[in-house]
């Protein structure tokens, strides 16, 4: 089914983390001790360090530091659709809250003898408070400045993939018009047949998919769009498909297969007299999914000084939409084979991207 990457409300436009997460824990386990020992080196004392000072600190902040995360990880859906200020607010509110009670608590069960005139102490008490307010409040100003600059980035990685795809199209349309303009002269009903084709096979590729399609869905494209060629070639086009059983969620950005079996006609199997067959291979190997496309080439170099170079600007533009999906976790690759005869050579193209993407959340689309 097709589905698009889907941003919601409190996973991507709240800049406040989930801290019930391994990763935040650890996070905030490892600044919280970074800040002790900090403090524990920046106070005055003999030349070589207290740990006993350090260990009781080092319990002190971590208990604060870990409740103040259970707590604000459960009121976390709350705050996600509240204001700004009530979320800063609220956030401050907890760790003051609980750092009141911690400094409280440590001060009876430390002192409550030499202190008993005096509980609690106000200059402490205060000195912490105000410690832990500043700390939260630089930690969510840099949480928000992250989060905007991960929404700017995604908008920006948006606007480019809709750009890199509607180069596709065009081209596409075009080329489909051409296949049925000459077909009308050499036999009606196969035209006629030919715009049936086409009108569906638009249809579908002209819908909003998102980033990702059912890459089964565009298998069906690519089998449409060579039945179109198939009417103007004949017999000089074979085809050939070898899918290995893969799961039903594999998705691919859409117009991706399309554009490399466009080039295996056009710059491959159309020059060449007798024709020729476009191989395409399917598979998931591990956690990525290969697609391997193959097809004969003239040896001429003026033939293949062309198609190389129209090969060039498709595999460029599917490179950069995978780019912008995967990463570098995803490949294109290009290279010649010598083919059987030494009038022909072998050009395959081979796709790797990680199976389910990364990170990235799948949501039927229709």
């Amino acid at each position: 089914m097709p589905f698009k990457v889907t941003m919601t409300k409190d996973e991507d436009d709240f800049f406040l983390p989930d801290l019930c997460s391994p990763g935040a824990v650890f996070m905030l386990v490892l600044v919280s001790e970074l800040f002790v020992l900090i403090q524990v080196l920046a106070l005055p004392g003999p030349g070589d360090l207290d740990w006993n000072r350090l260990a009781m600190t080092s319990m002190f902040v971590q208990w604060i530091s870990l409740v103040s995360g259970a707590v604000l990880c459960r009121l976390r859906p709350i705050l996600s659709d509240k204001k700004l200020v009530v979320i800063v607010s609220s956030c401050l509110g907890v760790v003051g809250t609980i750092t009141l009670i911690f400094t409280l608590a440590a001060q009876w069960f430390l002192w409550r003898d030499a202190f008993i005139d005096t509980y609690p102490e106000w200059t402490q008490l205060v000195r912490h408070i105000t410690v832990s307010l500043i700390i939260t409040a630089m930690l969510l100003r840099y949480f928000y400045v992250q989060q905007e600059a991960k929404k700017e980035q995604k908008a920006s990685h948006a606007a480019r993939f809709e750009a890199l795809q509607a180069r596709i199209r065009p081209h596409f349309l075009f080329n489909s018009m051409n296949i049925i303009a000459s077909l009308i002269h050499i036999d009606q009903d196969k035209a006629e047949q030919a715009v049936e084709d086409l009108s569906d096979l638009f249809r579908s590729s002209l819908q909003d998919h998102g980033n990702s399609i059912a890459l089964s869905r565009e298998i069906e494209l690519c089998q449409r769009y060579l039945r179109i060629e198939q009417h103007r070639l004949g017999s000089r086009l074979q085809t050939q498909w070898n899918i290995e059983l893969i799961p039903e969620d594999v998705h691919i950005p859409p117009l991706t297969l399309q554009p490399i079996v466009e080039n295996a006609v056009y710059h491959g199997i159309q020059p060449l007299e007798k024709g020729g067959t476009v191989s395409v291979d399917i598979a998931r190997s591990n956690d990525n999914i290969i697609i391997r496309v193959r097809n004969p080439v003239h040896s001429a170099p003026s033939s293949f000084a062309k198609g190389a170079q129209g090969n060039q600007l498709a595999l460029e533009n599917i490179r950069s939409r995978l780019n912008m999906l995967f990463g570098n976790k995803a490949s294109v690759e290009a290279q010649l084979f010598e083919g059987e005869s030494g009038h022909t050579q072998e050009f395959e193209t081979l796709i790797t991207y990680p199976y389910g993407g990364d990170n990235h959340e799948h949501t039927d689309h229709r």
